[in-house]
């Protein structure tokens, strides 16, 4: 009824299984809390002042996810570093968690080796490589993810782990139940949202249906919902091979509302995706409901989603899989097979070949 390409399964691009892969999310949750459940944390006797978490790409996103869920319970920071070291302040008061799902991230490696210079405490998380040998080596806790995944597509796995070391903590309370919750409806919601379900009655597939060929736009709060923004635009960039963009409020009304003054061109095909939570404060929800009123006055179709059941945990989750959905049809609309990332492997091969010349 809309015309090719269609959103219907078998899809022709997918050759390496990223459907599969995110029609198995609450599978995948519920094997990471029976893996904790199993072999629980082993964290330092004196409590930590800050928990740091050395990642990159899909292996950092959970730290940002977790900083985000529980920004008004945790009683330290927890930061996620991106580098090859570690900042100042990062000493024998902060609990470095490295986090690499190959074990091969060159700056991951980096941040073990400068953490043990510093005398900060060492945790870890990976599939194995040289990250896995090291924590062998020193004696490092080493939380093993299964392999076989794209680390996007692993997430749910290190983020399960990432919350009960903060549990293992004492600085949240116990996780199990609001994951199991979380599992349930993402249960649901596949039945909703899922490959086999059809357009007309698909919510997800309708929604990059209206988003396809667009330029996206995606904004919501920055608390909670501001590390869903980054995961749903990284999730675009790899699966789709789409560029998008994100912000949050209260920031983008202090500057980015400004480049929607002059009104958009129709060719331009803008779009806002305006992500919502119930727990939005007050505040945010007014600043995002006049920017949606803004942008939409411009010339852009503003699309508004918000997850409405469930507790904190399991309605942040459900989102974050919206996204994972609708990078896969916005990846079939665009004939782009999800999971290879030819760009990445390039610029790793370039940046070997520059080190070597």
């Amino acid at each position: 009824m809309h015309g090719a390409p269609g959103l219907e399964p078998p899809y022709a691009h997918d050759s390496l299984g990223m459907t599969a892969r995110i029609r198995a999310i609450s599978e995948q949750i519920d094997d990471a809390v029976a893996a904790c459940i199993a072999a629980p944390w082993q964290v330092p006797d004196s409590e930590p002042q800050l928990l740091a978490v050395g990642a990159l790409g899909g292996s950092a996103i959970a730290a940002d996810l977790t900083a985000g869920l529980w920004s008004d319970l945790l009683p330290h920071p927890l930061l996620c570093v991106r580098e090859y070291q570690w900042p100042a302040w990062a000493g024998p008061a902060t609990l470095a968690v490295l986090c690499s799902y190959s074990g091969n991230t060159e700056e991951t490696l980096a941040l073990y080796d400068d953490a043990a210079a510093r005398g900060m405490p060492r945790v870890a998380m990976s599939t194995g490589g040289t990250l896995a040998e090291r924590c062998a080596r020193d004696g490092v806790p080493c939380a093993i993810l299964p392999g076989g995944s794209p680390p996007r597509a692993a997430l749910y796995a290190s983020w399960v782990r990432l919350t009960f070391l903060v549990h293992a903590l004492g600085w949240c309370p116990d996780p199990v139940p609001e994951w199991r919750a979380a599992s349930a409806l993402i249960g649901r919601r596949r039945a909703q949202w899922g490959p086999d379900v059809p357009e007309e009655r698909n919510p997800a597939k309708q929604l990059a249906r209206r988003l396809h060929g667009r330029q996206l736009y995606i904004y919501a709060g920055s608390d909670r919902l501001g590390p869903v923004t980054t995961r749903v635009r990284n999730q675009i960039n790899e699966n789709a091979k789409l560029l998008a963009h994100s912000a949050v409020v209260p920031e983008l009304n202090h500057n980015e509302v400004v480049g929607w003054e002059k009104p958009l061109d129709p060719a331009s095909r803008a779009a806002v995706l305006m992500l919502c939570d119930a727990e939005d404060p007050d505040a945010v929800a007014l600043r995002l409901s006049l920017t949606a009123e803004y942008v939409r006055k411009q010339g852009a179709e503003v699309m508004v989603v918000e997850e409405r059941e469930g507790a904190r945990l399991a309605r942040i989750v459900s989102l974050v899989v919206l996204g994972d959905y609708l990078s896969l049809y916005l990846a079939v609309l665009n004939a782009a097979d999800p999971t290879p990332i030819a760009s990445i492997n390039w610029f790793k091969n370039r940046l070997a070949e520059s080190r070597n010349a």
